[in-house]
């Protein structure tokens, strides 16, 4: 083989990439982040604020199928200041032999919830200031239902985002999601849209 020609044929060594085609890339780059960052960040917003809420519906639909189970009273309790209906602030379940709605001495712990971590706030309305109830049927030992309200932040909606999740618990015990049925982002109870993130 003719030297001069092999050499010919060899590969020339590769460039580097132009100015103009790394600003190329920088730009499109930047536009798929712009596009992608608030759509990610809205994904796991709204996947904290589910699992939140899908964690305290189960909480209570576990205490009031326990209820009935046992044929024992079960209770939750916040660990929120009393009257504030802060269930945010963590929460204790357990057999509450005696009924009074307070955890005694040998009444058996079932779970507990954590502190959520901010900004996520859980709050009950006025018949779950305190506390929940199932009897021994699985009804709430307290006249009438209620309604807890999970945000994400202190407002409803934000930036015409769903910022909230309700769980609504009729005086039968049944234990269900609020809807959005106007698509506002506001969860809805029986009686209307959820007031605000502090007071369902």
């Amino acid at each position: 083989m003719d030297v001069r020609n092999a050499r010919r044929r060899a590969p020339t060594a590769n460039r580097g990439l132009s100015l103009i085609e790394v600003l190329v890339v920088m730009a499109i780059a930047a536009i798929l982040l712009g596009i992608g960052v608030p759509n990610m960040q809205t994904f796991i917003l709204n996947n904290r604020l589910a699992s939140s809420t899908h964690e305290f519906y189960t909480a209570l639909q576990f205490a009031r199928s326990e209820a009935v189970r046992r044929g024992e009273q079960i209770t939750l309790v916040h660990g929120g200041t009393a009257g504030s209906g802060n269930w945010g602030a963590g929460w204790t379940m357990f057999v509450d032999t005696n009924r009074n709605a307070a955890q005694d001495a040998g009444e058996e712990t079932l779970r507990a919830g954590a502190p959520l971590e901010a900004p996520l706030t859980l709050y009950g309305n006025a018949n779950f200031a305190n506390f929940i109830a199932f009897d021994a049927g699985g009804r709430l030992t307290t006249a009438g239902g209620g309604a807890f309200v999970v945000c994400h932040g202190a407002n409803l909606v934000e930036d015409g985002q769903s910022r909230a999740r309700a769980v609504l618990v009729n005086g039968a015990g049944r234990v269900r999601f609020g809807l959005d049925s106007n698509n506002d982002g506001v969860p809805e109870k029986d009686s209307g849209a959820v007031a605000s993130c502090t007071n369902p």
